[in-house]
């Protein structure tokens, strides 16, 4: 039995990734945490984007995007603080740049995650070096709905290379 690796098993791990992000952000608005749930979508997110980059027959730039998402990602799961944050927020608009550049209908999905992750990274930032404790909640509550376009970004990659 052979195994065979496509793009749409990479846009899956981008969906799988979605939805562990959405499953700790409803496990922090609950009052836990699953952390090892966040580093398993942080590392599904980093895989795709390296297979993403390594897949024959793409562009250089394509693979240059695609490893550039891959260091953003490295960058900020080793860089505390504010630097850490900003290489996170921009990760996923890059990854979904790069598809829309390759001609993926995906501008809307691209537009609400990159509004998302700007005003995550803004509400988060006030909140942990603002002096903004209170914004939390909705920093937190801000991460559930990012999860959420991202993942509604990666079905959408998904569904468009079923079609294909």
């Amino acid at each position: 039995m052979k195994l065979k690796f496509t793009r749409k098993t990479w846009y899956f791990l981008l969906l799988a990734s979605a939805a562990a992000s959405m499953l700790n952000g409803f496990a922090v608005l609950s009052g836990t945490s699953f952390s090892l749930i966040e580093q398993i979508a942080f590392a599904a997110a980093g895989i795709a984007a390296l297979f993403l980059a390594a897949e024959k027959g793409s562009a250089s730039w394509e693979k240059r995007n695609f490893t550039g998402v891959f260091v953003l990602l490295m960058v900020s799961y080793m860089v505390n603080g504010w630097a850490g944050y900003l290489c996170s927020a921009l990760a996923w608009p890059l990854l979904l740049s790069t598809e829309y550049k390759r001609g993926m209908a995906i501008q809307r999905q691209l537009q609400l995650v990159g509004a998302a992750e700007a005003l995550h990274l803004l509400f988060l930032l006030m909140a942990k070096y603002g002096g903004m404790a209170a914004l939390g909640f909705w920093t937190n509550l801000l991460w559930v709905l990012l999860a959420c376009a991202r993942g509604w970004a990666a079905l959408s990659l998904y569904k468009m290379q079923e079609d294909a």
